[in-house]
């Protein structure tokens, strides 16, 4: 039975809590925040756990000089419990961990490390793809816990006893959980991968957002020239900029079509401007001179429009119904081995491998269309399929593959 520990608002008992902490091998926390209004998430509480204990951490009661992003101004004496955060000698259990990463790095400037996302075990043993913690937990451990709190104010003090509960229970059985995944990936010999995969979350430069790589991304339609490329990342980086500076969303001071707009017309001067659609008129008197300094922004040198999706991206017909049969053939290879099939080839790796000429599951590997992991599960598989030494036939209600020639 896990003890629920009570509600910690002050600096000796969060130091008292570390304390506790030290010496574990593992343990588990999750987050609860706000994130609806503002750009940064507003966290509220930390939970944290043992496989024996539960304790809340009020994140609220240590707000001191509150200014939102990594520089914080949290009150010091929250570090204790950050550095167990980052003690790589325990090991620290969480489900879906992006969010509650960058909630860490967002406020206190911290990403948890060494870290084992539940998720991305589950995805490696068997249950699927995205599944929640409740029907994981349920699925592995034959445990229920209350949901329907997603859209809570987790900011309301008093936290009602409800609340307290339902934080409890998100973190209770995470260490249990995590102990026996672990094992059936130990088994598998999917460990390794498991980590390695989780350890994606701990990149702080995730949480920093990549304006050049937004603006690729948008650019990608192949809408805009030089100038206007150079003119979209410069806007990118003012949005950014201003939307890190105020604290709100990116859609509420200019979503992504409205700057791909701006630097396909570029508007050349306020007039102009203020006529453009999708600008709100608070922001245009603010930054209005920052948006046409970014629209007039040069080309620097060595600057290259993104290659945009042409014809040599888009399949020919014949090729579409063997795409289908290639992903319908790796998501049984996915069931046989127990396995969310985007662990052994993503989307964007299906025409190169079928227009590619392979001859062993190594070369697979050498041209990044597999992992080293995916390989040596179904690279041979791949190879024979692309060179016609595997058939799919139907019994009864299932698919099965068959050798050709063998």
């Amino acid at each position: 039975m896990i003890t629920h520990g009570k509600l910690i608002t002050t600096g000796d008992e969060v130091a008292a809590l570390a304390e506790k902490l030290k010496g574990q091998e593992i343990i588990a926390f999750d987050t609860e925040f706000i994130r609806e209004t503002t750009f940064f998430p507003i966290v509220e509480i930390i939970q944290v756990a043992t496989d024996q204990e539960s304790w809340l951490v009020d994140a609220q009661a240590f707000k001191k000089s509150y200014r939102p992003g990594p520089e914080g101004g949290f009150d010091p004496a929250i570090r204790p419990l950050l550095d167990i955060f980052e003690d790589r000698s325990i090991l620290k259990v969480l489900h879906a961990a992006q969010g509650d990463e960058e909630c860490l790095f967002t406020s206190f400037g911290v990403v948890a490390s060494p870290i084992i996302d539940t998720a991305v075990a589950a995805s490696l043993c068997g249950y699927g793809e995205g599944i929640g913690l409740g029907k994981l937990l349920k699925a592995k451990l034959g445990v229920t816990i209350a949901k329907g709190h997603a859209r809570t104010n987790w900011s309301v003090r008093p936290l009602p006893k409800q609340l307290m509960e339902y934080a409890h229970a998100d973190v209770e059985h995470l260490v249990t959980l995590g102990r026996q995944l672990l094992e059936d990936l130990e088994k598998l010999g999917r460990k390794d991968w498991a980590l390695r995969l989780s350890a994606k979350w701990e990149d702080k430069a995730l949480y920093q957002g990549d304006c050049d790589e937004m603006a690729h991304k948008m650019a990608r339609g192949g809408r805009l020239d030089k100038n206007g490329y150079a003119a979209l990342r410069a806007l990118v980086r003012w949005r950014e900029q201003r939307v890190r500076q105020l604290n709100l969303p990116r859609r509420w001071v200019a979503d992504d079509t409205v700057l791909l707009d701006l630097a396909h017309v570029r508007p050349k001067d306020l007039e102009h401007l203020a006529a453009f659609r999708g600008l709100n008129k608070g922001e245009l008197k603010n930054s209005g001179e920052a948006i046409l300094a970014a629209i007039r922004k040069e080309p620097e040198d060595g600057d290259r429009l993104p290659a945009k999706a042409g014809r040599a991206d888009i399949p020919t017909a014949e090729e579409s119904q063997a795409l289908e049969l290639l992903r319908c053939f790796i998501g049984i290879l996915a069931d046989e081995h127990r396995i969310a099939a985007k662990h052994l080839l993503g989307t964007a790796q299906l025409l190169p491998l079928l227009r590619g000429k392979f001859e062993t599951a190594r070369d697979l590997v050498t041209q990044e269309l597999l992992s080293d992991e995916a390989a040596g599960l179904i690279g041979g598989e791949i190879v024979a399929f692309l060179h016609g030494k595997r058939a799919l036939s139907v019994q009864g209600t299932r698919i099965q593959i068959a050798s050709i020639g063998q």
